[in-house]
This record gives C-alpha cells, structure tokens and sequence, in this order.
C-alpha cells in the first residue's frame, strides 16, 4: 500500500495530547516518545505502519513539540505538523485536510498493536464505508470510549463513562478510517473531538459508522498502570531494562520497567515499579509494588517508600521523610460517587473544600459556578471555603445562599450558569456532602469528574492575580424567590384542590406554600385526604391516597408526565420498565439520562420535575385537577408494578468479567440491561462503588423480592 502519488498521505498519527494521566512519566516527554520494551511509542507504531505497506504518515503534534525535533523515524518518512493551540483529535485531523488522502487511517502516536491494518483499510474501501472504527473487548472499559454496535454498525458512544453508565465492554481503539468528505464541514479553529463530538455527529445524521474487531493484539498506554501492564505482557513478566543501567549484585528487582541510565545499589528492592530515566535507587532502599519514580530523582540510602507512591521527576527524597512532600498519591483516587463527593468529615476537611473550589475550573477555559449550601454553620463555612477556592482559579461564583439540593439544578438554568454545587455539612453524622449538576441540569460527565480529580490529585489548579468577587443577591432574585416564581409559572393554578403535607421540614414547607398560594386547601397532617411527602433533599416525592393507597416515586412520574405537554419525556435510565411502557403506550417519546448527547440536546431543564420533589407533587395535582379525576382513579389507571432496589457490593472478580457480563445482558435487551423472567423483570446497572444496583419489577412486592434473588444468583 502506497502513498498516493500527489503527495497525499493515507495515514495521520495524532501527538498532540499532554499526556498528563500517565505523569510524571510525561512531565516533560511527549507519550508518543515514551518507550515501550526499550522502543519509543511512536517507533513501535511507525513499524507496524510499515508492515502494514505504508511507506509515510503525517505527524500532528502541540504538547513539547521541541521533543520531536530530534526523534528521527527508522521505519516510514515522517511529515510533522506543529500545532500552537489544542484542537482535540478531530480538529487536528480538519487542520491538515487538505495534505491528507481520499481515504485516510488515523491512529493515535501513543497507539501498541499488532493490528491488520492492511486489510482494515482494503475492507474499507471494497464495501465503500464512509467510517470505520477498529474495536477491542478492553478489561476496564471506563478507561476508554465505550461502543454500542448492532449488526457491525456502531449505534452508540459514550466517552470514557463512569461505571454507572456501563454499557459494554466493546471500545474504540482510536483508530479510523475515514472518507475526507466527512470532515469538511467540522468548524476550524476549535477543539473537537472524535469520540464526544464528531461521530455522535455522524450518528444523529444517520451516516453509517462501522465498527469492526480485528484479530490482534492492542494496548492502552495512558495511565501508569496500563503502561505497566503493557510492558509486562510483551515482556512476558521480565524486567525491561534500558540501556547503561547499572544494578548491584546485591540489589533485587523483580517485574520492574526501567528506563536508561537507572541505578540500582547494593541491597535495594525494586519490585513491580517503574523507574524513569536517571533515577537512582540508593543501597538498602525498598520500592515497593506500584510505584512510579519521575527521571533523575534521587532515593537516599534506607529510604522505604510506600506501595503506590507518585514521586515527581527530580527530587531527593531523604531518610528523615523529606519524601512525604513529593509524594502524590498512592493510587488513583475517586473523590466521586454518582453523583456527588462525599464522605466523613475528617477526610473531607475544610481545606479540601478550598481545594475542591480550585479544581472545579478546568485550565484555560472559562467557568460559570453556583454555590448553594444547606441550612447549617458548617454547611455554610463550607461554602464559603469552597467560594474562596473557585475564585483563586478565576471562576466567576453565583453565591445562592441557603437552599434544599433539589433547587441547584432549577439554579444552573436561571443563572445560565456552567456549573452547580450544593454543599451540606450534616453535623450529627459528620458527613459532608458536595453534590453537582452541569449546565443541563444533569450529573456531571465521568470527564469532567476526571479532570477535577486529576487536578486534585496533582494540585494543579488556575492562578487568578485579580479574582472576580462573587454575586450575592437580594430581594425578588434570591434563588428560592425565584424557585417559587418558577414553580407557580410551571402549575398556574390549583383551585378547588384538597391535600396534606406530610412533614414539616424545609422542602414540605416550600410544597406548602407554593400550592397555598396556588388556591390549594392545603394543610400539614390530617386524615381524610391525599397526602404528599417530599424527600428531605426535595428531589423526590411519594404519596397516600385518601383511601390509604401508596404511591411510590414513580408512580407519580408516570402521573406527571403522562399528563403533561410535553411530548419528550427525559428519564434517567434506570426507569422501571413498566413506566417506560406505560407512557410510550400514552404517546410519549422517551429519552434516557444515558445517552447524555441526545439528552443535552434539550433546552434545560426539561421534564424538571423528575429530579424535583415539590414540582412533581404540584404537577400531580395540577393533572388530576384537569382531568377532574382523585388520585385513587389515577393510581388505578397506572399498570400495577412494584420496585424492589438492591445493591450488591463490587466483588473480587476482575472487571472484564462485569463489564462482559453487562455487555451479554445489554445485547439481549438493548441498554439499560434487562433480565426478564414470566413474572417480571429486573433491571441491572453498574453502581459508583463498583457493584451493581438491581431494580426488580414485578405486580407484588413479594415477587419483586424473589426476582431480585434470582438476578444475584445470575451474577
């Protein structure tokens, strides 16, 4: 396979990326250029290129571009392009377009495999395929993009998720083959991205996108702990050892990788670490499993570091515990459960409020932040830490005061915020709290959950020389002021309508009022009437009856929202079924939370008051007073279903086998993933911890319960 004659290069290799999740490897080498097995990256690549027939590629690069200046490539003729600002794995392509062939591959510089390219490419252009993505079953799959196909044609993506929102263990290998047509009309100048921005594109066009799985082998080499295993595998589980290193007879290391020039002394244990170049390892010192040693720092004599440590390239870490300030972190933390940080109140102190604050802003780019908190002194001086914080990195900061959780995301939206953060602070469990929302009024995505925990973990944060003050609010536009505004504009009217309240705290007393001043004959407590109940974080809500029927949180969405106006109804994924059917049978289209693309298409918020316990509340009565009906013909007009939720814990397996598991369920039964037996049906996702939440559906509670048995046992 040739170049095309015109100078027109069939491959691009993308080098653009900083790289920052596999420092300090890559604190000041680009990863293309990191060696694997004693080869650079991008010399492994250029090989395989070559014996796939390619006798040139076009190399795009931006992050330590001098570092390219001497590389010289043994193996193809090498075009490097240099790029002065970041424009993501698509715009870079788009930037050099027009030096690019008809049909062209494109692979990432930090790319390990022994993949047929060859025949990828001959597939491609014998069934005349506009795109293909080449596909791998990945162990961790949340490390990567996540692929959704049916019948060979990729039908979904999701970027690097959260367990959660695992689907799969189908991902993208970042390597394309792709018609230049394609990309003609992608925007210049920006960043875009293949995987978040250009072929969710495609899809919602209706281009076939094919996804194919070829035989071979590839790896990932983006954290320390993948280019660790990658090294291991193609060594076979020996020492990679790189040249004039020099370990002592009496020194002991075991599956290690060591770059050039590493010094090992007499008496020093090394064992399943990596050390980069120029490192010295002094006599009697311990490395134990996991730790990633950054070039030419210096490990005194007796030095015992601890499983795990990060330690930054160029230090001298000394006997007397000079090395507790350079290390960085003992293994990659996750600060985020679903949805939210949080945890006691020892570990999430108030200086890690002032370090959050920091992290939420991301380099260079702009942010929009509103901060609300809860009711208590330490909720508030949490607040406050984390507003000091936000700013310091230049964010401009909404200060919202006190308010329940459920109105940060109705906030976001009326602020045209960026970002939302409710901060509470429960002083008899010492538990702090941070929960978030993005500008769409949804949980943040895994990437950006990521990057604040990258930032956390490194302390890398913005530097603001003249922070913004924050905006603080009175009177009419006080967030709560306006959430009552927004709440009677959205129900109008609930005259000649009867009901109670059941508790008294601060969201029953926002329900209260709000249907008070809407014409409702409302009160707390009472016999003889329906009665509401909303969760004391006001984002759900559950009902009795006047005659003592239960209706459960989702009884009332299915009310709301099949009463409502709206034809799309959005619902987070892991709706009961029987919800989902109902209201498809009443005419409405659904979109799930998962597919987060089609979801932030929406203006927000959109069917607010499924994360909105007074609003549902208020809306159920709205809809029975236009129908004229009572909440006991309602309950009866649902299907009869009940949910059984239970969690199961992450077990000791590992992770292909839940993430192959998710996988064989979801291609039985389309995402979320269903088992369903004669009686009824359980719905299994990934949790935050690592486990699985099942949701077991069925017409009794009894039954619901069984079925909940049988699915764990099927796990």
């Amino acid at each position: 396979m040739q170049t095309n004659t015109q100078n027109k290069h069939e491959v691009v290799i993308l080098a653009g990326g900083m790289g920052s999740r596999l420092a300090p490897i890559t604190d000041d080498v680009p990863k293309p250029l990191v060696p694997v097995g004693g080869i650079p990256t991008l010399e492994r690549l250029t090989e395989t290129l070559a014996k796939n027939g390619f006798s040139d590629a076009l190399l795009t690069v931006c992050a330590l571009p001098e570092a390219f200046d001497a590389y010289r490539d043994p193996n193809i003729a090498l075009e490097t392009v240099k790029g002065d600002t970041p424009l993501g794995s698509a715009g870079s392509v788009r930037a050099v377009l027009d030096r690019l062939a008809d049909t062209f591959l494109v692979i990432s510089g930090d790319t390990v495999t022994d993949f047929d390219l060859r025949h990828a490419m001959e597939t491609h252009k014998k069934e005349n395929r506009l795109a293909t993505v080449l596909l791998t079953h990945a162990d961790a799959p949340c490390e990567f993009g996540i692929v959704s196909c049916r019948d060979g044609r990729i039908v979904g993506f999701s970027e690097k998720p959260s367990w959660r929102d695992t689907f799969s263990d189908l991902v993208s290998t970042g390597i394309y083959i792709l018609n230049k047509s394609l990309l003609q009309d992608i925007p210049g100048g920006i960043c875009y991205d293949f995987g978040k921005d250009f072929f969710p594109r495609l899809l919602s066009r209706g281009v076939d996108i094919h996804g194919d799985v070829p035989a071979g082998r590839w790896w990932d080499i983006g954290t320390p702990e993948s280019f660790y295993r990658c090294n291991m595998e193609l060594s076979q589980g020996e020492n990679v050892i790189g040249t004039e290193c020099l370990l002592d007879e009496g020194a002991s290391v075991s599956r290690s990788v060591l770059f050039d020039r590493v010094t090992v002394e007499s008496g020093a244990h090394v064992e399943s670490s990596i050390l980069c170049e120029g490192v010295r390892i002094g006599a009697g010192c311990v490395v134990p499993a996991g730790c990633v040693i950054g070039k030419h720092t210096v490990i005194e004599d007796g030095v015992k570091l601890r499983p795990g440590a990060r330690i930054k390239g160029g230090m001298r870490i000394g006997k007397d515990g000079t090395g507790g300030r350079f290390d960085f972190g003992t293994a990659k933390r996750r600060y985020f459960g679903d949805e939210s940080i949080a945890g006691d109140r020892a570990e999430l102190d108030s200086t890690f409020a002032l370090r959050l604050g920091r992290a939420l802003k991301s380099p260079s780019r702009s942010l929009r932040l509103c901060v609300l908190h809860g009711s208590s002194a330490s909720a508030l001086l949490y607040a406050e830490l984390l507003i000091r914080g936000a700013m310091d990195a230049g964010a401009q900061v909404h200060d919202l005061g006190d308010a329940f959780p459920a109105v940060t995301s109705f906030a976001v939206s009326s602020y045209e915020a960026d970002m939302a953060v409710h901060v509470d602070v429960q002083d008899s469990l010492s538990r702090v709290t941070f929960r978030f929302c993005d500008r769409a009024g949804l949980p943040l995505t895994r990437e950006i959950q990521r990057g604040i925990e990258q930032r956390l973990a490194s302390n890398t944060f913005d530097v603001c020389i003249t922070p913004l003050p924050p905006i603080s609010y009175e009177k009419e536009d006080l967030v709560l002021c306006r959430y009552c505004n927004w709440v009677q504009e959205r129900v109008l009217s609930l005259a000649g309508s009867t009901f109670s309240v059941a508790r008294r705290d601060e969201a029953g007393q926002f329900l209260y009022s709000n249907a008070k001043e809407l014409g409702a004959d409302v009160r707390f407590g009472g016999e003889g009437t329906d009665s509401y109940t909303v969760s004391p974080d006001g984002c759900r809500a559950c009902a009795y009856t006047k005659n003592g029927k239960p209706l459960t949180y989702w009884h009332l969405v299915a009310i709301a929202a099949a009463e409502s106006d709206e034809r799309v109804i959005r619902l987070p994924a892991r709706a009961p079924k029987a919800v989902e059917d109902y209201l498809r049978s009443m005419g409405k289209e659904l979109v799930l939370y998962t597919d987060r693309r089609v979801a932030h298409e929406f203006p927000s918020p959109h069917s607010p008051y499924v994360h909105d316990g007074v609003l549902l509340c208020l809306s159920v009565v709205r809809a029975l007073c236009d129908r004229h009906m009572t909440l006991d013909e309602a309950f009866s007009a649902l299907p009869a279903f009940c949910v059984v939720k239970k969690e199961l814990p992450a077990v000791s397996e590992s992770a292909d086998k839940r993430a192959s598991r998710i996988a064989q369920l979801s291609a039985k039964s389309g995402f979320p993933a269903r088992v369903f037996w004669q009686n009824g049906c359980v719905t299994v996702y990934p949790n935050a911890a690592g486990g699985y939440t099942l949701l077991a559906e069925a017409t009794g509670w009894e039954t619901a319960e069984e079925l909940c048995i049988e699915a764990e046992k099927l796990l």
